[in-house]
């Protein structure tokens, strides 16, 4: 490959995560409180609501083990009146300075009463400086989306499109901000065919997982099966992953009994996955390496995507362009973390880290 040495030493800035959604955003915190008066009653319910946004946002970046013996621990206790309230040991003023931005939706009030429901941004580099200074390590970035195949075992038999409580379970919840995003599939128009049926979906028919996955852009479906018996909910499944190869990988998950609601099954699996994503993605070496890659593409667009994905990433401290030709460029890249960390999420990000016969470490785009 011929390279032109015209742009040296070129830095790349490491830009934030340009998502619609992303792990930073707590939804749907509902506040409730009463005072003597409304006004009273209403900074009562917004103290209430970040706090309890706050507490959210923690527990979702980061592991219990971690948190243990800290002032982030979450364990709720009891407090001089006899009300239980959260452990979260931030104070007002920290939480105030961790919000970017607040959204109120379904106000109720009174005289003495305030109800809503919050929508709370924060600010990632104000939560990266808490989490330093409580020394609590934690996940920075979302994983890539996964889309989510329901099939509801039911008296009729097995529904994936309709009359589906399990679907509902999952569309009725906004998973968007998730560390892994849910994705559920919308049914097609009544003169489209359904890309898979329910009995496909469960004889993990590849054809078609491998249809439905390039229809919505997705590298990963998870198949869940639920039912209920003898007053027993219970649901299982598979996590298939179409690789940068092609190889199509499929792993078990489940069965696990259900305590509660679908929704509380569908909270509790999307619980999983972060707790998967978290634990393959926290960074606990804070050093900097630095890695020389060639960056393969084919054109300007596939480039820009390439730069993207290391650019953006969270564990890329800097990117600076040696050398670029129309078909690659050679860059230095800076991160913190293991390696492994580094390749799993460039590869959640689209992006294939691997070693090449005289090229050495090449970023190229997922096939």
């Amino acid at each position: 490959m011929r390279f032109i040495l015209a742009v040296l030493s070129l830095s790349l800035a490491c830009l934030p995560a340009a998502r619609a959604e992303d792990p930073y955003t707590v939804t749907g915190v509902a506040i409730d409180a009463t005072a003597d008066n409304a006004l009273q009653a209403q900074t009562a319910a917004m103290r209430q609501g970040q706090l309890a946004a706050a507490r959210r946002l923690v527990e979702r970046l980061t592991l219990a083990e971690d948190r243990a013996g800290t002032g982030l621990e979450l364990a709720a206790h009891l407090s001089e009146s006899g009300e239980m309230v959260s452990g979260l040991g931030l104070d007002d003023a920290i939480i105030a300075e961790m919000i970017a931005g607040l959204e109120i939706s379904n106000e109720q009030r009174s005289a003495t009463r305030y109800l809503a429901e919050l929508d709370v941004t924060f600010d990632p580099r104000a939560v990266g400086r808490v989490m330093a200074a409580y020394g609590v390590p934690y996940v920075e970035s979302q994983s890539r989306p996964l889309l989510i195949l329901p099939v509801h075992e039911g008296e009729g038999g097995f529904s994936l499109w309709d009359a589906n409580p399990w679907r509902a379970a999952f569309t009725d919840q906004d998973f968007s901000h998730a560390l892994t995003p849910i994705m559920v599939p919308q049914r097609p128009g009544s003169s489209v065919p359904l890309p898979i049926s329910a009995r496909q979906a469960l004889q993990l028919d590849e054809m078609a997982l491998r249809d439905t996955a390039a229809m919505f852009g997705l590298n990963r479906i998870a198949v869940l099966r639920a039912g209920e018996r003898d007053g027993i909910r219970r649901f299982g499944g598979y996590l298939v992953s179409i690789e940068a190869d092609g190889e199509f990988v499929v792993d078990t998950w489940g069965p696990q009994t259900v305590y509660g609601g679908w929704r509380d099954a569908a909270s509790s699996f999307v619980t999983d996955r972060e707790d998967d994503w978290k634990r393959r993605s926290i960074v606990r070496d804070f050093e900097t390496t630095s890695l020389r890659v060639t960056v393969l593409y084919g054109g300007l667009a596939e480039w820009r995507r390439l730069q993207a994905a290391l650019s953006r990433a969270s564990l890329v401290e800097g990117a600076q362009l040696d050398a670029m030709s129309r078909d690659g460029a050679r860059m230095t890249v800076d991160y913190r973390g293991q390696f492994d960390q580094l390749v799993s999420e460039l590869a959640e990000r689209g992006a294939t880290l691997e070693e090449h016969p005289g090229l050495g470490w090449v970023v190229l785009s997922q096939q």
